[in-house]
């Protein structure tokens, strides 16, 4: 079965992307305030959405080119899904590679995350939110994380096109 993936084009170097996805205050720019942990390898992250939250290991980390998650807790605040835990186990992978001059190719996987996923269209839609807010962050400085007190569903539903 196919799990989620995207890929783009960032207009900047890996190094951007990689500080993006490899420290708090990146993650805090792109996709959570409420970010915080040991982005290093082994470390833990947690990201809050007011009352939904994940907690990541740090499985890898190959500068500039690869960062590997795995979720090792997770609770998606949501009144219709009655399996609120479905990410505990997926893996989350951002994949880098110079394209041309000042470009990067983001290849991102989040294995694990399928269509029979009863959170599957909510989380799709939430991670091409923030894959965008990633690219952005990135390209300009200006991401358009959650912030605390935000209604996530409503805020990404409001920024899809």
């Amino acid at each position: 079965m196919n799990h989620y993936q995207k890929s783009f084009i960032v207009k900047t170097n890996p190094e951007k992307v990689y500080a993006a996805i490899t420290t708090i205050e990146g993650l805090r720019d792109w996709w959570t305030h409420e970010s915080r942990g040991e982005t290093g390898a082994g470390g833990t992250i947690h990201f809050n959405f007011g009352n939904t939250h994940k907690e990541m290991r740090v499985e890898l980390l190959k500068p500039n080119s690869e960062v590997r998650w795995l979720c090792k807790v997770a609770y998606i605040d949501h009144s219709e899904f009655t399996h609120k835990d479905e990410w505990v186990g997926t893996e989350i992978i951002f994949r880098l590679t110079p394209d041309g001059k000042d470009q990067t190719r983001v290849d991102f996987d989040h294995i694990g995350l399928v269509p029979t996923f009863e959170c599957y269209e909510a989380c799709k839609k939430g991670w091409d939110y923030f894959l965008d807010s990633l690219q952005a962050f990135a390209e300009t400085g200006r991401g358009t994380p959650y912030e605390s007190g935000e209604n996530c569903a409503e805020k990404i539903a409001m920024g899809s096109n």
